[in-house]
């Protein structure tokens, strides 16, 4: 019985290792290329003509396009299956006029809502800018990095259950020397008009350290508070039909070559499924990454989020590689392997060839 055990872990295995170092020999080749032509690349005279003519100081132009690939190695719907994705077509309008005033308009043509940001602001100093609009709240470590300034392809688990991609509100933020703050009111229901007459209000807190490494160490604090009934808590999180109190630390430090973070994310919500207590939703990722070469970092990260009231706990160990082709083109790779608590677990390859400008 063992023998036929083996037999079957080996036809299972077989084809998976096979996938996984054919994707490995064109992600070689790939940089393999990108060092052949480094030389042709340390200039990049089209990169430059394309920021002169679009990006100006009251009027700049930017773009985010990702192409996708996504193969889930058991042929189920981990990570969603096995496919090809537009993941982003973003394009921004941004720019600081007259009196120290800015604006911003960003638009994603692949996903629903197409518009993202529309805010104005003041900048009074380093210490102290007021925007209102449409904005994404600097709330988290996980969450404050853009699209195209991701460690890996997706954002972490528990981000996704508690923390809103974008709000609509007004808020203040500065930098006194290596002190960070951030305060915000918001209607708490995402791009939509306020639907009960209550606000939502985010803060962080944040400190540089300069001169403990070669590099920088960020260790901040967070929270977020408010009634939200009848809207789902983060992006993917359980329906809400009262209030929702998020809270978390985190620490990133980028010495040199050595990248690590770590961020405790947790929420006590009250949420539809459950009537008559809160659900407290909690989780921790650790990341580390070693810059190899000068364009090309390795990453592992692991993490873990659960529900106390239903009693269950997730975990996910990441492998990514980034690469850099040029200033404006770079490219990643995921090799995910999820463990639940109930159930099978499911591994999956991710990719994303990206061009930011």
């Amino acid at each position: 019985m063992l023998y036929h055990r083996s037999i079957q872990l080996k036809r299972f295995y077989f084809p998976i290792m096979q996938i996984v170092i054919r994707l490995l020999l064109i992600f070689i080749f790939f940089i393999c290329s990108g060092f052949a032509g480094i030389a042709r690349y340390q200039e990049e005279p089209l990169a430059d003509q394309l920021r002169d003519a679009i990006q100006h100081e009251a009027f700049r132009i930017n773009a985010l396009v990702q192409a996708g690939f996504r193969y889930s190695l058991k042929d189920d719907y981990f990570q969603g299956g096995r496919t090809f994705e537009a993941a982003n077509a973003r394009l921004e309008f941004s720019g600081t006029i007259d009196g120290s005033f800015y604006y911003s308009m960003l638009f994603d043509m692949v996903s629903e809502p197409n518009l993202l940001d529309a805010f104005a602001g003041y900048r009074h100093s380093d210490g102290l800018q007021i925007t209102a609009g449409a904005m994404k709240p600097n709330q988290t470590q996980d969450f404050i990095p853009s699209a195209a300034e991701t460690d890996f392809i997706d954002r972490t688990r528990i981000t996704g259950l508690l923390v809103g991609s974008r709000e609509i509100g007004i808020s203040a933020e500065g930098d006194i020397d290596d002190f960070y703050y951030y305060a915000g009111v918001f209607n708490g229901s995402r791009l939509t008009s306020n639907n009960n007459n209550k606000f939502y209000r985010i803060g962080r807190l944040q400190y540089t350290f300069r001169d403990l490494v070669p590099g920088t160490i960020q260790v901040g604090l967070h929270g977020s508070h408010g009634d939200s009934r009848d809207i789902r808590s983060g992006s993917n999180g359980p329906l809400l039909r009262g209030k929702r109190t998020i809270y978390g630390t985190d620490v990133r430090m980028e010495a040199g070559y050595v990248l690590v973070a770590a961020e405790y994310l947790a929420g006590n919500l009250e949420i539809v499924d459950i009537a008559d207590r809160k659900e407290r939703i909690s989780g921790i990722y650790f990341t580390g990454g070693y810059r190899f070469f000068e364009r090309t970092m390795i990453l592992a990260r692991w993490q873990s989020w659960g529900y106390r009231e239903m009693d269950y706990r997730d975990n996910q160990l990441t492998f990514g590689v980034n690469h850099d082709f040029t200033g404006l083109t770079s490219f990643q790779f995921n090799l995910d392997t999820y463990f639940p608590e109930n159930g099978d677990n499911h591994y999956g390859i991710s990719m994303i060839l990206q061009i930011n400008f």
